[in-house]
């Protein structure tokens, strides 16, 4: 076994505040297994420089309905973690989603299914720490394997469609394709179109006529991007409209800067309605990104300078005068976890693991502790 073996996963569930005392229960039986496996760790190797697997990071999202789990470690050990996870979800959160979305939706994160997307990505070896170099396909081969076994995992439950991507996808189809073509997910939730004033179109419609019947726990994406994806929102005000913030993703799209001459490398963004509060606070749009290239000058810092060059774009281009962003822009922060956090964790708090004690479930404790108090905190909104 080598570093190559160690890998992030990321599962995304279409649930939160309604589900909150089993989606706890799955936190806490996942943190408890995570112990099980480290207790019975036999891989040389990790144990003197790291965890075979742990639960870095959960979190929640009341307005988008949407809660996530992030595990790192080594691949088998992460596989048996979350293939657990997930199934006891699907099988104790009592949703059908069998029919698709309503539009009664819209101011949810859009979505496939109850488990909407299961993601495992390569750790990169210690020693590309710094690195700008992508990962090879090669190096991905493990994060692959764990995602065909969740995905195996997931399918024996006979309640949700599984469909793979990236590395993890004998064609190596990218995930907006697979979201575009084989499900439901652009024309779900906050992604369907305010230009339509919500109503889908005849084309979109004919498109979901031609997917595959849907299972009663919808679909689940699973798949390996060949590098490790950082996930980063930017929520507006009140003062920004549908339209504006529109721009503002065109703007930051990786795919613009050949096209158009701006967007940040390997940036996948959407426009998304969000409501802060349900009774009482106003609709306001995110524009949520996936950086799928934060290594090679497509990170936070990248999309921060490009945010700052449309904030001046909608100042000269409008009577306001006002020099504050904060008239523009509400918030602007990470969702889940980066590939350095991960590593942190598991080598609890030592660089690069360097005289790091053997596996120190002390740490642990404190550790499971702590993202458990943050989750709870997360879904009581």
């Amino acid at each position: 076994m080598s570093t190559k073996s160690i890998v992030a996963c990321n599962i995304y569930i279409t649930a939160s505040a309604l589900h909150r005392t089993t989606l706890l229960r799955l936190l806490r039986s996942a943190q408890e297994r995570c112990g099980q496996l480290r207790r019975q760790n036999n891989y040389g190797w990790v144990s003197k420089v790291t965890a075979p697997v742990g639960i870095i990071h959960a979190y929640a999202d009341i307005p988008y309905d949407r809660s996530s789990f992030h595990l790192a470690g080594c691949s088998d050990c992460v596989s048996k973690v979350a293939s657990e996870l997930i199934c006891t979800a699907i099988n104790d959160i009592d949703v059908d989603v069998g029919n698709g979305p309503t539009e009664d939706d819209d101011c949810r994160h859009p979505f496939v299914g109850l488990v909407d997307h299961v993601s495992v990505m390569p750790l990169a070896p210690l020693s590309q720490n710094h690195s700008s170099v992508e990962n090879r396909p090669n190096d991905c081969e493990a994060a692959a394997n764990a995602a065909r076994e969740i995905g195996r995992q997931i399918s024996k439950t006979n309640l949700v469609n599984v469909h793979y991507y990236g590395v993890a996808c004998p064609q190596n189809t990218p995930l907006a394709k697979v979201r575009r073509e084989s499900t439901s997910f652009f024309n779900s939730g906050g992604a369907v179109d305010r230009s339509q004033n919500g109503k889908k179109n005849d084309l979109e419609m004919n498109a979901l006529s031609t997917l595959p019947n849907v299972a009663r726990k919808g679909d689940t994406v699973v798949g390996t991007p060949i590098n490790f994806v950082e996930n980063f929102n930017i929520r507006l005000t009140p003062n920004v409209k549908f339209g504006q913030a529109k721009t503002l993703t065109r703007f930051l799209r990786g795919r613009n800067i050949s096209e158009r001459g701006y967007g940040v490398a390997g940036v996948e963004a959407l426009t998304l309605a969000y409501t802060m509060d349900e009774f009482h606070g106003d609709r306001v749009y995110e524009v949520a990104c996936n950086l799928t290239k934060p290594k090679e000058n497509g990170g936070v810092r990248e999309v921060r300078a490009q945010l700052d060059k449309w904030i001046d774009i909608q100042r000269r281009q409008s009577s306001i005068k006002t020099s504050d962003e904060k008239y523009f822009v509400d918030v602007a922060y990470r969702v889940g976890t980066t590939e350095e956090q991960c590593r942190r964790v598991l080598f609890q708090g030592k660089e690069h693991g360097v005289g790091s004690m053997p596996n120190n479930e002390t740490f642990w404790e404190e550790h499971d502790k702590e993202v458990l108090s943050k989750f709870e905190e997360f879904l009581s909104g």
